[in-house]
This record gives C-alpha cells, sequence and structure tokens, in this order.
C-alpha cells in the first residue's frame, strides 16, 4: 500500500467520524400537566425559549407573546404550540 492513499483513507475516516458525531442539542420537550386545564394564569410575563424555526430554518431564540404562543426574535414568525 502507497503512504498516499493511507493518509486519504485515515483522512476520509477522519471526516466522516466527525460528520457522523456532532451531537446537536434536540428540541426542549414541553409537557403539560393535566391539570393545566383548571388554572388561568394572570401574572404574565415573557420568557424566551429555543425553538427550530420553520421559515430561519435553524434553531433561534423564541419570545412568548401569550401563553403557549411565541415569536421568532429574528424573522418575527409565530409559533403556536397551544392545546386545540
Amino acid at each position: 500500500m502507497e503512504w498516499h492513499s493511507f493518509f486519504i483513507g485515515l483522512l476520509s475516516a477522519s471526516f466522516a467520524y466527525a460528520l457522523f458525531s456532532q451531537n446537536e442539542d434536540e428540541e426542549p420537550i414541553i409537557e403539560k400537566d393535566q391539570n393545566d386545564d383548571d388554572i388561568e394564569i394572570n401574572d404574565f410575563t415573557a420568557r424566551h425559549v429555543t425553538l427550530s424555526c420553520q421559515t430561519c430554518r435553524k434553531l433561534k431564540r423564541h419570545k412568548e407573546i401569550e401563553p403557549n404562543l411565541f415569536q421568532c426574535v429574528k424573522c418575527k414568525r409565530h409559533v403556536d404550540i397551544r392545546v386545540s
């Protein structure tokens, strides 16, 4: 085996390992408590969460404008996760 073939194979293997071994954070799972239907929210404070934006196609910060209704900080697209 020639040395340049060995180094090309080693470089290809390290590239494939780096490509497939990335651990990206998953979207946060928001669980709904069964007793949430009886609770009314009077003191609403806006919070920022990281969600996947469909327009930006990336994980972006979203601001909560209503309970469980979020707006992308960059493109202003609304993400509604309210239960119907």
